[in-house]
């Protein structure tokens, strides 16, 4: 069995991308969703029984496959990212500046939690389109 080396720095890119991945989805998810709703069932205010574009399912569960797919990208990198860096040694700071390497620590434990929170959000809110119909009253 290949073991992953742990080394001390990761590359920043890798880490904007477990931090910022799964969070970007979620809002695109959110916003396109959101918006193909409110225009196919609100046109002018008015609500309707049934979406004017009979596409709009299939559209809103594609978006949704994408998103999560995105999602699930960003936390496995997000995770990759964490069992790569170094594990600190608090004791040996004594005043100094912080490191590179703190910095990676730091990012990368505040990606997984991101990414995680996120990821669930994204499951969370397809259940809520499979389940839910966008035209209907609450």
């Amino acid at each position: 069995m290949m073991t992953v080396p742990r080394d001390s720095r990761i590359s920043m890119p890798y880490v904007l991308i477990g931090l910022l991945a799964a969070p970007f989805a979620w809002l695109l998810q959110t916003l396109v969703a959101e918006t193909l709703a409110a225009q196919a069932c609100y046109p002018y205010n008015h609500p309707l029984g049934a979406p004017l574009v009979p596409w709009m399912r299939a559209a809103m569960v594609a978006l949704g496959t994408l998103c999560l797919v995105a999602g699930v990208f960003g936390t496995w990198v997000a995770w990759r990212n964490l069992r790569r860096v170094a594990p600190l040694k608090l004791g040996t700071l004594n005043g100094e500046r912080r490191t590179r390497a703190e910095l990676d620590w730091f990012l990368t434990h505040v990606a997984v939690m991101c990414s995680a929170l996120f990821l669930f959000a994204l499951i969370a809110t397809d259940v809520a389109v499979a389940i839910v119909s966008p035209c209907r009253w609450w």
